[in-house]
């Protein structure tokens, strides 16, 4: 019985030790700031439909990349490269994950589907044959986001809703022959399906 209520007693004295701090404030300091950040978010009411690719940088060494962007009766043409990913990360040791976001189309709010074009680079086999023959790890993905903007201009972040895919295999393997097509050739296929979106 002593057990238990000196357990009672050491929560009450932490739950009033806990309310003493944090009751503790000063006066003086203004509640403003944290309303006013509250009216600086963006209204996620004015949302439009937005999308994101994700890509490895092997995918991005073997293949180019383009991407067919709609909206309405509006179409844009987009070449995917390192150098206009809008933002970077390390997947591992070996590998960087670009990432590309789009929000309208000639100036035309939003992003009603994409078409995907990927195909091999003139100089894939070279390359395949000069990795080493270890299992190349391929990530790409997409998936369709939301672009808030407010008085007609896109505001801040758009919410990243991406699904990614890893794949694994040799070079080797990349430059055999299956079905009739090299396997490179299926790959690029795959890919197309992944990053297209109706």
């Amino acid at each position: 019985m002593k057990k238990f209520l000196s357990k009672i007693m050491f929560a009450t004295v932490a739950i009033i030790s806990a309310t003493g701090f944090t009751s503790c404030n000063n006066a003086d300091d203004p509640i403003v700031p944290e309303q006013a950040a509250a009216q600086e978010k963006p209204d996620k009411s004015n949302a439009v439909p937005a999308y994101g690719v994700v890509l490895s940088d092997n995918i991005l060494d073997m293949y180019d990349v383009m991407l067919v962007l709609h909206s309405g009766d509006q179409s844009k043409e987009v070449v995917l490269t390192k150098a206009n990913a809008q933002s970077q990360e390390n997947i591992d040791a070996k590998n960087i994950r670009y990432q590309y976001f789009y929000t309208e189309v000639n100036g035309r709010q939003g992003v009603g589907y994409v078409e995907a074009k990927v195909t091999p680079k003139a100089n894939i086999k070279t390359t395949l044959a000069s990795m080493p023959e270890e299992a190349l790890t391929m990530v790409y993905g997409s998936g369709p986001t939301k672009a808030v903007y407010e008085n007609g201009k896109f505001m801040g972040e758009i919410d990243k809703q991406l699904i990614t895919v890893r794949s694994h295999i040799l070079p080797s393997k990349m430059l055999l022959e299956d079905n009739g097509a090299m396997v490179y050739d299926s790959c690029a296929k795959v890919i197309v399906a992944a990053l297209s979106q109706k």
